[in-house]
């Protein structure tokens, strides 16, 4: 195997772009300088700590580790964690760690060139080092374990490694590489379109070289995501590269095919100058930026920032009795930041009012300030997140618009699915869930709840049209009350196959409905179980 630097070339297009990848660039620009456009930028980063939790729960499922969000959370907030699930959630918290300080230093103007071997020792040196210690260590097929040692490149001739059937650069050229690598991506940063590109085959480029012993899937990620923020698409870090890998366009399986796809050898005189296939890394590049396209589009609709205020007042209003905290949850969101001082200005009450309602705000966790007397500013507890963003973490399709496939994907077998996407019109999309209601009674759980009672509802009405909020409610009584199926497993299902939740609004009516009765209905359902022994 030849171990010159230039292994790695073509390191992006020189000579002419891609028409296609240039049409990408402008569209994922456009995209990116809407999303989070009408938000304050102090509420848009405490926001962006949200999707940091999305992205490594994603990055985590790449590496085939399944970290719940709520395990994340109490890590970062330092809590007691179980013994099972914590080396999961202290390694998921590492990677929150590592990417809010890279978003800090893009916030401050002081983001260095994410492709240089600096930055990229350093994200690695970082995330080891908020590693729990039984995960730096790695074990080689001889069965050796080798510690892992933060931030360095690997060097020795036992850290040489294979990645499937991908072999490395020895381990004692790896540095030449990535000087080498360094350079060629600086040189890329001179134009908008090529920085932009850049992203998607560094991502590529830099798994080829795979510089440390571990870690470098991770540290390509976080890579990626400082060279969004640095090519100006990072939209207020509002968005997910990882969530987008994980997913693909039509299958899970993309990425790492993908990957695999752009590691082939030049095919002939007309596939570019260099060692590997140009077309190859084009095809890498379009599927990458159709990925992070999507993902752009996930989250605008996701969030839904032209209703946040209005879930977020309605929210207040639900669990506090305050009938003033929502106007502060209005006032703080608007302007990021809020001096507490200023609380009673907006209730127009006392500060000793004003100050018991903040305490409540601060209580269930909508308003956070670093001590007891600084400013305050928006949260957005993950307690809450259903009611605020549902589908943020759930594995379901979302009323967003269908990604446009690049077509040597459009010839690979896809994934059928149960029920269609609902990208189509509402009217067909409400005929087919009609349609489906005898499938749902040959399944289990919610589904066949949903099944049944909307069989009945259709027997009943006589062909005269049926109140599918009624059914919806009849399901949530049943699923949760009789049953004791959790809320977001019911609001998931429901949105999925009730005719009656097509479009977001309906869906936003639907999680409303399932938390306001959610409490009576568990309440219910343990009734059930009170005095009742073990049976033996």
């Amino acid at each position: 195997m030849e171990e010159v630097r230039t292994r790695i070339e073509p390191a992006f297009f020189e000579d002419s772009i891609p028409p296609i990848l240039a049409d990408l660039v402008v569209e994922i620009q456009g995209a990116a300088s809407q999303l989070g456009q009408s938000l304050n930028e102090d509420a848009a980063f405490e926001l962006s700590d949200l999707v940091r939790v999305m992205n490594c729960y994603y990055s985590n499922l790449i590496e085939g580790h399944n970290t719940r969000p709520k395990d994340i959370e109490r890590a970062l907030a330092g809590a007691q964690l179980e013994e099972a699930t914590r080396p999961l959630a202290l390694e998921a918290k590492a990677h929150v760690v590592v990417q809010r300080e890279i978003d800090q230093l893009n916030r401050l103007g002081k983001l260095p060139i994410p492709t240089s071997a600096e930055f990229i020792s350093w994200v690695h040196r970082r995330f080891y080092e908020e590693m729990p210690a039984e995960f730096r260590f790695v074990e080689q097929a001889d069965g050796k374990r080798f510690e892992i040692v933060p931030g360095v490149f690997r060097a020795r001739a036992e850290d040489d490694v294979s990645v499937g059937r991908h072999q490395p650069p020895s381990s004692q050229y790896v540095l030449a590489f990535m000087k080498h690598f360094s350079a060629r991506y600086k040189s890329a940063q001179t134009g908008a379109t090529n920085r932009i590109i850049a992203i998607a085959a560094a991502h590529h480029r830099l798994n080829f070289i795979h510089p440390f012993t571990d870690g470098n899937g991770r540290v390509s990620r976080l890579m990626s995501h400082a060279m969004a923020q640095n090519s100006g698409i990072g939209g207020k870090g509002l968005w997910s590269i990882s969530r987008g890998l994980a997913r693909g366009l039509n299958d899970k399986t993309e990425y790492k095919r993908m990957m695999d796809h752009a590691d082939q050898q030049r095919m002939g005189d007309r596939d570019g100058r260099g060692n590997l296939s140009a077309k190859a890394l084009q095809d890498y590049c379009e599927w990458f930026l159709s990925v992070a396209l999507d993902q752009i589009k996930f989250s605008n609709v996701v969030f839904a920032f032209d209703t946040l205020e209005a879930r977020y007042r309605k929210l207040a209003e639900t669990l506090i009795d305050d009938k003033r905290a929502p106007d502060v949850i209005s006032a703080v969101l608007k302007h990021g930041t809020m001096d507490r001082g200023d609380i009673s200005l907006i209730t127009k009450t006392s500060d000793r009012t004003a100050r018991n309602t903040l305490k409540e705000l601060l209580d269930f966790g909508f308003l956070k300030s670093s001590t007891p007397k600084t400013p305050v500013r928006i949260a957005f507890p993950l307690d809450y997140r259903d009611r605020l963003f549902p589908n943020l973490f759930a594995d379901v399709e979302v009323d967003a618009p269908a990604p446009k496939v690049p077509a040597f994907l459009m010839k690979s077998e896809t994934k059928s699915k149960a029920i269609p996407l609902t990208t189509a019109s509402p009217d067909v999309e409400f005929q087919k869930r009609i349609d489906f209601v005898p499938m749902l009674l040959q399944t289990m759980g919610i589904q066949f709840i949903i099944g049944k009672i909307a069989a009945e509802a259709l027997a009943d009405s006589g062909g005269q049209e049926v109140d599918w909020r009624d059914v919806e409610d009849r399901v949530i009584t049943e699923a949760i009350g009789e049953h004791g199926f959790s809320r977001t497993a019911v609001i998931d299902d429901l949105s999925k196959f009730s005719p009656g939740t097509l479009t977001e609004n309906q869906k936003d009516d639907l999680t409303m409905r399932v938390y306001e009765a959610a409490p009576y209905l568990v309440a219910k359902y343990n009734k059930k179980f009170e005095g009742k022994g073990p049976k033996r």
